[in-house]
């Protein structure tokens, strides 16, 4: 008997979706456009051009979205957006509380922190929401087309799993997800699997779309499929991350040396199991829904939802809008270590006169400025020349603020120079101590941040 990946393969259109329902032409658009934007977000953060240099990940994101949707559409009748407007808006939905949800095991692990964020107000808060909406189903749609490529064709083995499996699979669950919270410079990894273990019985057991199910009749197609997925998305996040304003920056404990892009090489490997996990999760999600669900194929297997389903299922979206909305509040002040600042504010102690004149030449950022040294220099007077390159080159280090560049002077650090050749079990304890007594910033000093800095002013490339 196939398990449910292997009917899913029996399908060949979508459910409910004739051909004549998305017209080829809007499709075709929304390909054209898709990619377009993704070009000309790449193209306007390398000459910082706002608003793609301030918000590269949302605007790639989105772009590569509506790009792919529409192929599908367009190649196979399968899209999301213009075919079933009201998945996918489930799918950027749940996107947003899943990696909220993530952004609490962080104020554990403390494995990354993000830098150059808009100021705080609404748009800060509702870009967090419209960034975080776009990883189901950028990895979804990824892996869709994967399906539809028949990439790979077929991944079967002799090797099955017993149902009796199912039990070891919850205490596997249990002992990864608890061993983070307990050590978690030691097992942060088991955070990108825990779920993996914990629902995929669950969702055997009740009858949703299910890996263990395919494995038990050794049927590994779909889950080679989202690894890969991840593994693709994974290197395109960071692709979008690294020259963009508003980034995050690792801070893994043992692997602050060596990286590609942001992440260290073996972070990468964390990529896969996550869109696996991610797939688990909103297959478990999805139990509430009954017939509903993102996969077209995998809508007949699943029953019409009780009343006391819906109820549940709305009760489950207001608690999880609300640990949301915690969560935020508990990434400004843990996660966020620096937002995005004007010339004039991030020069204001040096010279506003100079920061103004700056800024009337059409310079909005540091590293624009930087870029532009050589004209720069020439409507910058003498005597601030090389104070104000010293701070915008701090400021711009992983885009850590003017805040943090004053800290480090304050320490003194003025250059990235003399910041190289820093030891972070020194310079730590002496920035708490400078903070303190000057109250610069209102956040917390986190130690693997200061490491971050310091092998940030030793890098030369992409690659580290």
């Amino acid at each position: 008997m196939p398990g449910p990946c292997l009917q899913e393969e029996a399908g060949t259109t979508v459910s409910g979706v004739n051909d004549g329902m998305i017209p080829r032409v809007i499709s075709k658009l929304m390909m054209i456009s898709g990619l377009a934007m993704v070009v000309l977000t790449f193209w306007g953060t390398a000459h910082y051009v706002f608003p793609f240099y301030a918000h590269t990940y949302p605007f790639c994101w989105y772009g590569l979205i509506v790009f792919l949707d529409g192929l599908l559409s367009w190649r196979w009748n399968e899209g999301l957006i213009l075919g079933r407007p009201r998945e996918f808006v489930a799918l950027l939905f749940w996107s947003a509380i899943f990696w909220f949800f993530f952004e609490i095991w962080n104020l554990r692990l403390q494995n990354w922190y993000f830098a150059g964020v808009p100021p705080e107000g609404l748009w800060s808060h509702v870009e967090a929401y419209l960034d975080f909406a776009t990883v189901l189903p950028g990895m979804f749609l990824v892996y869709r087309l994967l399906y539809r490529l028949k990439l790979p064709s077929h991944v079967r083995t002799r090797f099955v799993l017993k149902k009796g499996a199912r039990k070891g699979c919850i205490l596997i669950g249990l002992v990864m997800l608890i061993l983070p919270l307990v050590y978690p410079v030691y097992f942060f990894p088991f955070v990108w699997g825990a779920f993996i273990f914990l629902l995929e019985p669950v969702c055997a057991r009740w009858g949703a779309h299910s890996l263990l199910k395919d494995a038990e009749s050794g049927e590994w197609t779909t889950l080679v499929r989202l690894l890969i997925a991840g593994i693709f998305c994974g290197g395109y996040w960071e692709l979008c991350n690294f020259w963009s304003l508003e980034k995050w920056v690792y801070t893994v404990p043992f692997f602050s040396e060596g990286k590609l892009f942001e992440m260290p090489y073996l972070g990468f490997l964390g990529f896969p199991p996550f869109c696996v996990e991610c797939f688990i999760l909103i297959n478990a999600v999805y139990l509430l829904r009954g017939g509903r669900h993102w996969i077209p194929q995998a809508i007949k297997k699943q029953k019409s939802p009780t009343s006391a389903n819906r109820v549940i299922y709305l009760v489950l979206i207001a608690f999880a809008l609300f640990l949301s909305e915690w969560s935020y509040f508990q990434m400004e002040y843990h996660t966020i270590d620096s937002r995005s600042e004007s010339l004039c504010h991030i020069l204001e102690d040096i010279s506003p006169t100079d920061a103004s004149i700056l800024a009337e030449k059409g310079w909005r950022y540091p590293k624009e400025v930087l870029k532009n040294w050589a004209a720069a220099t020439e409507l910058i007077r003498v005597p601030f020349r090389d104070a104000i390159r010293r701070r915008l080159e701090l400021t711009s280090l992983l885009h850590m603020g003017s805040l943090n560049a004053r800290l480090l002077e304050k320490a003194g650090v003025h250059s990235l120079g003399e910041l190289d050749k820093q030891h972070p079990d020194e310079l730590f304890p002496e920035l708490v101590r400078i903070n303190q007594a000057l109250r610069l910033r209102k956040t917390p000093l986190v130690k693997r941040r200061i490491v971050a800095w310091i092998e940030g002013a030793k890098r030369k490339s992409v690659i580290y």
